[in-house]
């Protein structure tokens, strides 16, 4: 028998011959950051580390897009405060005191000079909020009176910096000096007033200039939270608009209020509460972010919501970020309450269905880095997953009307490039910026420990095979049986280069050009031997680009074997 012929790699009896080999492939990656559960008991779909990469839509881990130079046209070389969009621009406030406007080619008009030619707040600008009230821009920053920008094309001082005052009387004499402002409903509210900061003052319906001591008819009010917070201190921390309620915040809680309630006769504004809802609190206006059904903020361990219970039509607090709260807690603890203040904001990216909050890292006086901690929230496709963003440092972000998103660093905007399907290099354009090409972007995936589903036995990876997207070079570590480290070194059993799949072959740009080819191709359908002995694996996928990267799925070919080493 052992003499008969075969043909087509089959055996004398015409079968193909029995491969020991087994297959495990790895494509749900929708469990995003996780770290706090021990990655000896993960599941595949979390990631231990996940730095500049985030879960899509489609289930891959993609890179995250690049940045790229809006304008480096401003003149004034003070810092961006916080810049927003209003009227198809992007308005800046500097520490100066200057306002400016920049239109989508980066051209910018100075918009600071005010009839009498004077620059309406003076040098040591810290703080900077924003709301819009029928059609106006409303600028306020908790030390100098507001300032109203018309919105409407049929205003005469259309696009015109000015201090908001009563209408009747053209005075501002009882507009309130706060740091927070808020448009909702029918009304403008101003809080964070610096000698009352558990006082809210709601303008006159319908307007956003008369307040209360300003002319008849005026109801608007000032109105104390104070006696209403049951657990800890009553200085107001923020605002937000969500529905039908206005959402008061504070430290260890939030409270919310019903405006356009009138009692008495005549009739006084008397806004009602629902009740204060203990410690789901708030520490940076900022970072308040109102979407559809859901209200985002950040308290001094992790990320809240507050979301409608429709049956009873009653507020549900819920903390989303247990997963990530280390993290967070680490970065936010040494932090004062003014740099949390100022520099702890955040953003919805509309395109992607992401809450975005940034953290600074500080080393001394200088931020260090900007950290932006990324939630990826799609309930109707059951998707919940963070990640972590990193390499950048910003002051303020916003977002525009066709949803894409500016930042600002030093005087120079720049916007999220999500649009490039080749590029991801960081500050594009930016002359400075190594001539204009940009900074890479280091990315880092760490999975948890995979036993295969046999704990105890002995397995011998022997190929990997990636189905990627991108044309970015990446490294594949390989780290076995719990050891991370060796004699205080992080050193990996394996370590193997690849390259995306729509990197060109042999003689192509980018990658090709070089020597053998460039590296890897994921694309090829080859196997690729990867030889290491386990009981348990973990992989790790990182490295420094300016290239899109998409992962879709990772597939391991093995051997099993005894329990015995």
């Amino acid at each position: 028998m052992y003499l008969t012929k075969t043909s087509g790699n089959l055996n004398p009896r015409g079968e193909q011959p029995q491969s020991n080999l087994q297959i495990t492939t790895i494509r749900s990656f929708e469990g995003g950051l996780n770290v706090t559960d021990t990655d000896l008991n993960m599941s595949p779909k979390f990631a231990k580390v996940l730095d500049n990469f985030e879960r899509g839509t489609d289930g891959s881990q993609a890179l995250r897009p690049g940045t790229k130079l809006l304008t480096d046209k401003i003149a004034d070389t003070s810092l961006i405060v916080n810049h927003t969009y209003f009227a198809g621009f992007i308005w800046t406030v500097q520490a100066s005191g200057n306002i400016c406007t920049v239109d989508g080619a980066g051209n910018v008009i100075v918009r600071h000079r005010m009839p009498g030619d004077a620059v309406p707040w003076p040098a040591g600008v810290t703080y900077v909020d924003f709301t819009i009230f029928n059609s106006d821009l409303i600028i306020v920053n908790g030390r100098d009176k507001p300032l109203i920008v018309a919105g409407k094309v049929s205003d005469p001082n259309y696009l015109v910096v000015q201090y908001l005052i009563d209408r009747a009387s053209g005075s501002n004499v009882n507009v309130p000096i706060g740091r927070y402002v808020i448009a909702h409903g029918q009304y403008t509210v101003i809080a964070g007033v610096p000698n009352e900061p558990s006082f809210i003052y709601v303008s006159q319906t319908n307007t956003s200039g008369t307040y209360v001591g300003d002319a008849a008819p005026n109801d608007g009010i000032k109105l104390d939270l104070g006696p209403r917070i049951s657990l800890g201190s009553a200085t107001i921390t923020g605002m937000v608009a969500y529905r039908d309620k206005l959402i008061v915040t504070f430290e260890r809680g939030v409270l919310p209020l019903n405006l356009g309630v009138f009692t008495g006769s005549p009739a006084v504004h008397t806004p009602t509460d629902d009740g204060f809802v203990e410690e789901f609190g708030c520490l940076s206006h900022h970072s308040l972010i109102s979407v559809g059904d859901d209200t985002f903020f950040n308290d001094n361990v992790g990320v809240n919501s507050i979301n409608r219970v429709n049956q009873f039509n009653t507020l549900r607090p819920v903390r989303i970020s247990h997963l990530i709260d280390p993290l967070i807690t680490a970065m936010i603890q040494p932090l004062s309450a003014a740099q949390i203040q100022q520099y702890v904001f955040a953003v919805y990216d509309l395109r992607n269905f992401r809450y975005m909050l940034f953290v600074p890292r500080y080393e001394g006086a200088t931020i260090m880095e900007t950290v932006c901690f990324s939630y990826t929230n799609i309930p109707t496709l059951k998707v919940q997953a963070w990640a972590r963003l990193r390499g950048w440092i910003w002051q303020s972000v916003c977002r525009t009307a066709l949803q894409n998103i500016v930042f600002s660093r030093g005087n120079k905007l720049y916007v999220y490039d999500f649009d490039n399907p080749n590029t991801a290099a960081d500050r594009l354009n930016d002359p400075v910026v190594q001539g204009g090409l940009g900074e890479p972007v280091a990315f880092d995936w760490e999975l948890p420990w995979a036993d295969f589903k046999h704990r105890m036995d002995i397995k011998y990876i022997k190929y990997i095979a990636f189905d990627t997207q991108g044309s970015a070079q990446f490294t594949c570590e390989a780290y076995v049986d719990n050891i991370l480290t060796y004699q205080g070194n992080r050193v990996p059993m394996l370590s193997m280069g690849f390259v995306g799949g729509d990197a060109g072959g042999y003689g192509a740009s980018l990658y090709g050009d070089e020597p053998y080819g460039g590296g890897r191709n994921t694309q090829e359908e080859r196997t690729y031997g990867y030889n290491a002995k386990f009981k348990l694996l973990k992989l790790r996928i990182k490295g420094t680009t300016k290239r899109r990267l998409r992962v879709i799925s990772i597939s391991i070919a093995y051997l099993r074997g005894g329990i015995r080493r």
